[in-house]
């Protein structure tokens, strides 16, 4: 493979970081997000994911991982090899062009048949996310860069440090700058993910740890109240460098396993959210 190198709102709720359009101090036990989700004559792959939780119509989890390649990439990688797991992987464009290492990894995530890839930008914002996101046509630019770097064609993109959807017809902003630039990245083919709920692997900044049950535990208490983007669905954020520590990974595969013999969950892959 050719390489080019170019030159949140979100709400705490007992560990896991929950995503809430309109206020910043709910607590995932008050009462649904208000905010709306209009489906004008939604698109097949939309359409299908809104009657969930029964065996015969299971809850879809979406287990994505941002900010690789890096230590921890390999691991998640092993375990949707392992588990025939389908997983999103979100990939800073600069991180990919590093080292031998890194591009392998990627190469890796690519010829992984569970892992659909996307993109994280090139630059990651620099970390400067409210500089970053005031000019839209440079963020335009940073995620084209990353695209062309790691070869993309399917459009998944999610902001740095920002939780937006553009999904179809179907869009969620939370309370930072970035607005337009997500309504540009859209205009230009992208399909925006943002997430419902983060799961780290250490406690800080109101996140605390969390068990494979007591993760699964949250998840569905959302589901069933219907607190996440879309009905029946749930996006899960993660971290490749996370997953360097070895019991947080057996929390994850925890997590999986009991979401599995449950029945009433699957995992998929997100562009099943984008009508393909």
């Amino acid at each position: 493979m050719f390489w080019k190198f170019h030159n949140l709102m979100v709400l705490c709720t007992g560990g896991a970081m929950v995503f809430s359009p309109s206020s910043t101090n709910r607590t995932e036990s008050a009462a649904a997000p208000s905010y709306k989700i209009v489906v004008a004559k939604a698109e097949p792959g939309l359409a299908k994911a809104m009657h969930r939780g029964t065996k015969e119509m299971p809850y879809c989890i979406y287990l994505t991982f941002d900010d690789g390649p890096s230590e921890g990439s390999q691991t998640v990688n092993a375990l949707a090899l392992k588990d025939s797991l389908s997983i999103n992987v979100f990939l800073i464009g600069r991180n990919a062009c590093l080292t031998k290492k890194s591009r392998d990894m990627v190469m890796d995530y690519e010829s992984n048949p569970f892992v659909e890839v996307g993109n994280h930008s090139f630059t990651h914002a620099n970390k400067k996310y409210e500089a970053f996101f005031k000019n839209p046509a440079d963020v335009l630019a940073d995620f084209n860069r990353s695209k062309d770097s790691l070869h993309l064609t399917n459009g998944l993109i999610r902001l740095p440090g920002r939780n937006f959807f553009r999904v179809g017809p179907l869009t969620r902003n939370d309370h930072n700058n970035g607005r337009e630039s997500a309504d540009t990245l859209a205009a230009n083919g992208y399909r925006v993910y943002g997430w419902d709920l983060e799961w780290r692997r250490r406690a800080g900044r109101g996140i605390a740890t969390h068990t494979g049950p007591g993760m699964l535990e949250l998840v569905n208490g959302m589901l069933e109240k219907q607190h996440t983007f879309l009905p029946g669905c749930l996006v899960l954020l993660l971290h490749d460098q996370d997953c360097r520590d070895p019991r947080f990974i057996d929390a994850v595969t925890e997590f999986i396993r009991l979401a599995r013999e449950d029945g009433r969950y699957r995992f998929g892959h997100l562009s099943e959210l984008g009508g393909e």
